[in-house]
C-alpha cells in the first residue's frame, strides 16, 4: 500500500468515514510498522536519521509543527512521506487509546438466575448470581481480554490471531476458541477450570503486586498447565499452586453427543474401555495384562461416564481410581 493511500485512509479514519475493510487495512499497516517490517527501501542512515526525528517530535509534540519545518527539508521525499504518516498513525493511535480507556463495559449480574453476556467478538459469557464481568467494547487486534469477579461459562469464538485471556484475581486463562468455567473453588482462596471443549492454558499472574498492566505482561506458559476437555484445574492462591485433575461430571465431546445404545455382549474389557476414551476424552488405563481377559455384559447407555465404571468394575470384582487427569482400571483377572 503506498503512502498517499495511507494518508487518504487515515484521513477517512479520523473522520469516520472508513469501512471495516479499509480499517483492517490500516491496522494491518500499523501493525507491520510496529514489528518494524519494511514498508519501502530505506538505508540504514535513513532509517536512522527517521527514527531520532520521529522520537524528538513526539517528544515535544507542542512544538511539533515548527521542529517538522527545520528538518524535513533535509530528508528525501520518501522518508517525508513515510514519517508524515507515521505521525498521523500516531496520533490517531493516541486517540483510539484514550477513546478504549474510557470504553469499558462493567456488567454484573444482580439476579438469581444466569445472565448471558454477548461480547464484541461474538463470544458469549454466562455470569452466575453475584458474578461481574469487565470487557472493551471492542477488543484490539492482537488480544480479546476480560476481568472476571465470580463465576462464569465462556463461549469463545476461535480466533487464532487474537487470544482470549480471562483475568480473575491472581488466575489467567488463555484460549483461542472454546467453552469452559471459570469458578471458585471448594475451599477458601480457590479458584478453577473446568474445559468443556478444545484447549486451554492455565497460569498465574505474575503482574498482580506489580505496576506493569496485566495485558503488557509475558505471560510464563511454561509455568502453567494445559488443559482438555472434562479436565479441571484448582489454584491455591497462598501457595500458586496449580493442581490438575477431572471434573466432577464428565461430559460426551460435543462429536459424541448423540452416542448409539451402549450395549454389550461379552465384549472384551479394552475394547469397552476405549468406546468410554473416544466419548469422554479422558485417559483411562486397564492396569495388568490379566484384566485383558475379563469381559463385560450389559447396558450402558444414558449412564454417567462414573456409574459405567462401577457397573464395569463391580461384574469383574475390579475396581478404578482418579489419578490427576486419568483413572486407572484394576481387575484381578478373569477366567
Amino acid at each position: 500500500m503506498s503512502y498517499d493511500e495511507i494518508e487518504n485512509l487515515l484521513l477517512k479514519y479520523r473522520e469516520g468515514k472508513c469501512t471495516p475493510a479499509e480499517r483492517e487495512r490500516i491496522h494491518v499497516w500499523y501493525d507491520q510498522m510496529q514489528s518494524g517490517t519494511p514498508q519501502t527501501e530505506l538505508s540504514d542512515s535513513e532509517k536512522s536519521v527517521l527514527k531520532a526525528r520521529m522520537w524528538s517530535a513526539i517528544q515535544h509534540e507542542r512544538k511539533a509543527s515548527g521542529r517538522i519545518r527545520t528538518f524535513l527539508p533535509r530528508l528525501s521525499p520518501v522518508v517525508v512521506r513515510m514519517l508524515a504518516s507515521v505521525a498521523a498513525v500516531f496520533i490517531v493511535s493516541l486517540w483510539l487509546f484514550e477513546a478504549n480507556r474510557g470504553d469499558q463495559i462493567s456488567t454484573a449480574n444482580n439476579t438469581t438466575r444466569p445472565m448471558r453476556v454477548t461480547l464484541g467478538d461474538s463470544s458469549e459469557v454466562t455470569l452466575a448470581p453475584g458474578a461481574r464481568l469487565s470487557y472493551p467494547r471492542q477488543f484490539s487486534t492482537s488480544r480479546r481480554e476480560v476481568q472476571l469477579k465470580g463465576d462464569a461459562f465462556f463461549s469463545i469464538t476461535k480466533d487464532s490471531r487474537r487470544p482470549f485471556f480471562v483475568y480473575s484475581g491472581k488466575l489467567v486463562t488463555r484460549v483461542l476458541g472454546t467453552s469452559f468455567w471459570v469458578k471458585k473453588g471448594k475451599e477458601e482462596r480457590q479458584m478453577q477450570v473446568e474445559v468443556v471443549s478444545g484447549k486451554v492454558s492455565v497460569f498465574e499472574n505474575e503482574s498482580i503486586g506489580t505496576k506493569e498492566p496485566a495485558s503488557q505482561t509475558k505471560h510464563p506458559l511454561h509455568k502453567g498447565v494445559i488443559l482438555t476437555p472434562n479436565q479441571r484445574v484448582t489454584y491455591f492462591e497462598e501457595s500458586g499452586h496449580l493442581m490438575t485433575g477431572l471434573v466432577d461430571k464428565p461430559v460426551l465431546l460435543a462429536t459424541h453427543a448423540e452416542l448409539p445404545p451402549a450395549i454389550f455382549k461379552n465384549m472384551v474389557l479394552p475394547k469397552v474401555i476405549q468406546r468410554l476414551e473416544d466419548a469422554y476424552g479422558v485417559d483411562i488405563v486397564v492396569s495388568g495384562q490379566a484384566a485383558n481377559e475379563c469381559t463385560f455384559t450389559g447396558d450402558l447407555t444414558n449412564m454417567s461416564l462414573f456409574d459405567q465404571l462401577d457397573l464395569i468394575c463391580q461384574s469383574n470384582d475390579g475396581s478404578y481410581q482418579v489419578q490427576g487427569t486419568r483413572i486407572v482400571v484394576s481387575a484381578p483377572g478373569c477366567k
